[in-house]
């Protein structure tokens, strides 16, 4: 090879190893894909005993190698009602209220706003950010020029988000912004079942040293009735609005929504104005309807909001302090809120501004968060001490003892009794020695099952036991069912239930195939949806043989004589009779066996080794049959004129001719 092409090779193989490590993107997409962390992807949860056991061991220790630091958030709202003339007005009142006796700056300025534009039928379809970046200009100044004293810190923009009127800014001091990381922001519609941006939610998240904060800004259905539709709204937001590797809302360790949720106050116009007048919140507040639906679980589960001292933010005459005095005399309510979840974060204040250009009226809060700093280089000194200590108690030598063991998890032994050993690349508990599984478990008793309530993750804590009794509870109508009882009081059925047959006198007239004769048990009839019984359609009446046919118009029996007397008709086939009243059917010609060959009766299948019922039939009157007549006559037997043979005859089976 020359010299030529050997730089050519290694230029090749430098260009190769650079686009396989740091250019290739579909390879890291790949596998967020295959974990299930893309959007609207279900998670996959991949359990490994040893990580497991260093996760549990690494939280226990966590005060090792984590330290914890406060910093303060401010989150304030407000419903600008299209109003965008009034951009250039103070609002420190509203955006600085640190200035006063606390005077702590916030480490992190979230802004929410709703109505940025007027919500028309060609805005509701698109977004226009000229009017949000106006806005973040007027928020940025207002929060910058009021730091009159020089250490406090300079404001910069992190993230700002827009969904047509509906708008999230975030700010943060110059000196944090080297702790933040991942920074992602993402919107949801929920306007006409999600095509329109008119209401929807914005939303921005962040990694603060190792505290993952999200900031929600919503805008949802209004209308006084309409709170079922507002809780459908949240729902849509807070399972539908995904980050990066389908994190979601609930994926945080803190998180504030703020915006115009637009729950109301249960009450009549009048009394919520007397209320007001009287300054009694405390009644109003428990006829809210927010309150109400958190209290119920319909809505913002596991959050909360500090206790509101100010009055109803909605609706204002504009320029005014007068709730509406329209003609449509909308009832005051708490639109406006703020709320909270996290166990690091603590709420300082909750408060309104008084800001007159819209018909709300703005809303802040102030938060203290903790938030958690971790050494990682002192973590993964410590992960690794507790892995070579971990080490000797689950692993073994190998055959000779001198070399090392194949590999870090190979030949571990279980974590718990009854487990398989860790699984590796050249040993699988599935496949052990190339061998298909095969299970070796035994129930402790016959009338056992595996406990089906278990959960799939056996390393997941449940008071479930492993194995349930299985009985059989007889049900009304004679059909039996399986059950089955685990320790938390379930019981499930495990089959069908099974109809036991019936035996009647009705069912000893009818005709079974060769199938259903030979077959050792018989299909359980369909249990009838009513409680009435199903009338079956009466047999025909039997034939009479012609009297051209015989020598004899009668036969004679030591019973009575008149054969019309006995004749069946629609009313003795409703079956009043007995099996012992009527015969047997006779066996289909050609089926090989008979119903006493197969020693089975063919109603019940369990009549086995049993003779037929006797007959009361001999001591009657045996009618005369026609000829043609009847399937059970027989067109084959109208030869037949042996009428002696007639009188030992047991049953209605017609002789055949030889």
């Amino acid at each position: 090879m020359s010299l030529a092409g050997a730089i050519a090779d290694a230029r090749k193989s430098a260009t190769r190893m650079y686009i396989n490590n740091f250019a290739d993107k579909g390879r890291q997409n790949t596998v967020d894909m295959l974990l299930g962390r893309l959007v609207e992807q279900h998670p996959v949860y991949l359990y490994d005993p040893v990580n497991d056991f260093l996760d549990s061991q690494l939280q226990e220790r966590a005060h090792e190698y984590t330290t914890a630091e406060t910093i303060d958030i401010y989150a304030g709202t407000f419903n600008l009602n299209g109003k965008g003339a009034n951009i250039k007005q103070d609002l420190s009142a509203w955006l600085c209220p640190w200035l006063g006796a606390q005077n702590r700056q916030p480490d992190i300025v979230a802004v929410g706003f709703q109505e940025m534009v007027e919500l028309s039928p060609q805005q509701i379809m698109s977004t226009d950010p000229s009017r949000r970046q106006v806005w973040e200009q007027a928020v940025k100044l207002t929060i910058n020029n009021q730091m009159n004293n020089p250490k406090q810190e300079e404001y910069v923009l992190l993230r700002s988000g827009q969904l047509v009127g509906a708008a999230l800014v975030v700010f943060v001091k110059s000196s944090a912004l080297k702790k933040i990381k991942n920074v992602e922001g993402s919107v949801k519609k929920t306007g006409m079942s999600g095509m329109a941006g008119n209401k929807g939610a914005v939303a921005i998240r962040m990694d603060y040293a190792n505290t993952r904060i999200c900031l929600v800004t919503a805008h949802l259905a209004a209308g006084f009735a309409n709170y079922e539709e507002r809780n459908r709204d949240y729902r849509t937001i807070s399972h539908g609005l995904r980050f990066q590797r389908n994190r979601s809302i609930d994926d945080h360790d803190t998180v504030i929504w703020l915006g115009d949720f637009n729950y109301r106050i249960g009450l009549s116009d009048d009394k919520v104005r007397r209320l007001i007048q009287a300054g009694d919140l405390g009644t109003l507040y428990q006829n809210d309807q927010l309150n109400l639906q958190m209290v119920a679980g319909h809505a913002f589960p596991f959050y909360s909001e500090s206790q509101i001292t100010f009055m109803p933010t909605y609706k204002y005459d504009n320029g005014t302090d007068e709730y509406d005095t329209s003609e449509k005399a909308r009832i005051p309510a708490w639109c406006d809120r703020i709320l909270r979840k996290g166990n690091n974060l603590k709420q300082s204040e909750y408060a309104t501004a008084p800001l007159r250009f819209s018909d709300h009226r703005p809303v802040y809060a102030t938060f203290r968060c903790t938030v958690q700093n971790i050494d990682e280089q002192r973590k993964d000194e410590l992960s690794r001490s507790l892995h070579e200590t971990r080490k000797p108690d689950v692993t073994h030598a190998r055959a000779n003892g001198n070399e090392k063991t194949q590999e870090d998890h190979a030949g571990y032994l279980s974590v718990a009794a009854g487990l398989p050993p860790a699984s590796s690349d050249r040993r699988k508990w599935w496949l052990d020695h190339g061998l298909p599984a095969r299970s070796q478990i035994q129930p402790p008793q016959s009338n056992m099952m595996l406990n089906p309530m278990r959960p799939p993750n056996p390393f997941t804590a449940t008071n479930e036991s492993d194995w349930i009794m299985v009985g059989r509870s007889e049900e009304p109508g004679g059909s039996e069912r399986r059950i089955s009882t685990s320790p938390s009081g379930i019981r499930s059925p495990l089959q069908p239930p099974v109809r036991k047959p019936e035996a009647s006198g009705l069912m000893s007239t009818q005709v079974f195939s060769k199938d259903l004769l030979a077959s050792p048990t018989l299909p359980s009839p369909r249990r009838s949806s009513t409680a009435s019984t199903v009338r079956r359609k009466p047999a025909p009446p039997v034939p009479k043989k012609p009297p051209v046919l015989s020598k004899s118009g009668t036969v004679p029996s030591n019973g009575p004589t008149n054969a019309t007397e006995h004749t069946p008709t629609e009313d003795s086939w409703n079956g009043d009779h007995d099996s012992a009243s009527f015969p047997a059917p006779s066996p289909r010609k050609g089926s090989g066996t008979s119903t006493s060959q197969a020693g089975l009766s063919p109603f019940t299948g369990e009549n086995k080794g049993r003779r037929p019922p006797p007959t009361s039939f001999q001591s009657r009157a045996l009618p005369t049959p026609r000829g043609g007549g009847g399937r059970g006559s027989g067109r084959g037997n109208l030869l037949d004129q042996d009428d002696e043979g007639a009188q030992t005859i047991p049953s209605l089976q017609p002789l055949r001719p030889q």
